[in-house]
């Protein structure tokens, strides 16, 4: 084995002779036909490009009169770079560097990372685990603006990446399950094919919904309040109360005397602004309850003040309840929520942005799955 320095490294050797099994008629021999050199990439050493020079030898084959290479561990088969470099980069994309940063940093080709990335299959699972979680994030691959996510939160692993987020595909991918009866909880947000396909298809499943996707309803409506309030104001007041937003979304406890003085003050300019913060304390209330059973008489205290003020911005709140209460109040009683599945939803956006976004689908997947570390 001979070293050369410079600013690549090159490592010249040949392995040791020994019989080999003929891959043609499985004879064995250890008569060389000829030796040929290949110059293969490997991982880098020391910050350095690193190559192989392989003197490999060709054996010849009495019984079949047939020619073969020499197996050797590190080189695929038809390649030119080592099953190391392949692994490193691979694990490289675990994180959320971009292919091309990978590439670069080991000095190999874009195209060759795509291969490699193709090369490791994630199957679809074989049965669906106790708790699943379902949503949804922007993918724009594969001609389909929105892909789905489902996730085992339990375990806190992503499940599967799918194409779409339409009704028959994902019924089409459950269907395929013997074991759904399986699942009994299934957590989601407020999404109607998700509650219609759980309904069908997940019979001894309870529907829960995350209690924190109806606060953003609540603090949005408080929040347009305020902006139909402020509008009305002189300009000084209107930036006064832009800047001090931020007390009004504030839960009432959280606040010190000064910060509740100044908020008193801001209160006392408008009676629907009052009415629209009691509305917003009466809901974060609700929201600190312990339990379903805790729950529900201040959820119809919430209901009927609503009702009671007429407060338009607070219409599509109303609406919601109707619709969702019953999988909301589920939330009280069982501790699994989507908030392990929004992380890897953030999770994606990052590998998305730093990828300038992605064509195919399967790619994409592959990097999502990798990248969660579910192999």
């Amino acid at each position: 084995m001979k070293f050369e320095k410079s600013k690549e490294n090159h490592i010249y050797f040949t392995l040791k002779h020994k019989d080999c099994v003929c891959p043609h008629c499985k004879a064995i021999t250890n008569k060389v036909h000829d030796y040929r050199t290949s110059i293969i990439k490997d991982s880098p050493i020391m910050g350095k490009s690193t190559f192989l020079h392989y003197r490999k030898r060709r054996y010849h084959c009495d019984s079949c009169n047939r020619h073969f290479t020499e197996p050797f561990s590190l080189l695929p088969k038809n390649c030119r770079l080592t099953t190391r470099l392949c692994f490193e980069a691979i694990h490289l994309l675990k994180s959320s560097l971009n292919v091309l940063t990978v590439a670069s940093q080991l000095g190999i080709s874009v195209s060759s990372i795509f291969r490699r990335l193709r090369d490791i299959k994630h199957q679809k699972p074989k049965t669906l685990p106790l708790v699943l979680s379902i949503d949804e994030f922007k993918g724009n691959s594969g001609g389909n603006k929105y892909h789905s996510i489902l996730t085992a939160p339990k375990e806190h692993k992503v499940f599967d990446i799918l194409p779409s987020r339409t009704q028959y595909r994902l019924e089409e991918y459950l269907r395929d399950f013997s074991n759904c009866k399986d699942v009994r909880y299934f957590v989601m947000d407020m999404y109607k094919v998700y509650k219609d396909i759980a309904q069908r298809l997940l019979p001894n499943a309870t529907i829960v919904i995350n209690k924190f996707h109806v606060v953003k309803q609540v603090t949005g409506a408080t929040e347009r309040v305020r902006i139909r309030i402020q509008k009305q104001m002189h300009p000084s007041k209107r930036k006064y109360f832009k800047r001090s937003r931020k007390l009004i979304l504030a839960h009432k406890d959280k606040l010190n005397k000064e910060n509740l003085e100044a908020l008193e003050v801001m209160l006392q300019q408008s009676n629907d602004l009052a009415q629209a913060y009691y509305l917003k304390e009466l809901f974060y209330d609700f929201m600190d309850s312990k339990s379903s059973s805790e729950t529900k008489p201040k959820l119809r205290k919430f209901i009927n003040a609503v009702s009671v003020s007429e407060l338009a911005e607070f219409n599509s709140v109303l609406t919601t309840l109707a619709n969702w209460a019953k999988y909301i109040l589920n939330n009280f009683d069982y501790p699994y929520t989507t908030g392990y599945t929004e992380g890897m939803n953030n999770k994606i956006k990052v590998i998305k942005r730093n990828a300038y976004g992605y064509r195919n689908f399967e790619n994409f997947r592959n990097r999502i799955m990798l990248s969660c570390d579910t192999i």
